[in-house]
């Protein structure tokens, strides 16, 4: 997704045809769960999108690493956005502010319908995982008429 989203995001997104809202999916056990939380911390901060995008990109990272060393690896990612909170995210991430609400939206997605990723919704048709950047396009002007 993340070498399609780019190209996305300039022909959709930025000139205000689409919003672009990420729901999160907690299907991989404590790495999703992590994760998911790593990036509501960050989110507070305005950063969703940078965080988004290592997760994304350091996917085989995440998946190598054992759940106890999860927070440790995913505090090493927010060390890299420039001008974030450490601390508030440390906090953040142990105090597990973000959890409840996560939890809730997973379940929220779970009825309708929704247990994995990627999946892309435009009014109430739906495309399901990684596409090419033409099938996307087609899919969101056929959407848009």
């Amino acid at each position: 997704m993340l070498t399609v989203e780019p190209a996305l995001v300039e022909k959709y997104v930025r000139p205000g045809t689409l919003k672009l809202v990420f729901r999160d999916v907690l299907n991989h056990g404590e790495r999703s769960i992590r994760a998911s939380e790593a990036a509501a911390c960050v989110g507070k901060q305005g950063q969703f999108w940078e965080i988004h995008g290592l997760l994304f990109e350091r996917q085989p990272d995440l998946w190598a690493t054992g759940d106890a060393k999860q927070v440790e690896l995913l505090s090493s990612y927010v060390q890299e956005l420039k001008g974030l909170d450490q601390k508030a995210f440390a906090t953040c991430m142990a105090d597990r502010v973000t959890l409840k609400t996560l939890q809730a939206a997973d379940q929220e997605q779970r009825k309708r319908g929704i247990t994995s990723q990627p999946i892309f919704e435009i009014g109430s048709r739906r495309l399901v995982g990684v596409q090419s950047v033409e099938v996307m396009s087609t899919f969101i002007d056929e959407g848009l008429k």
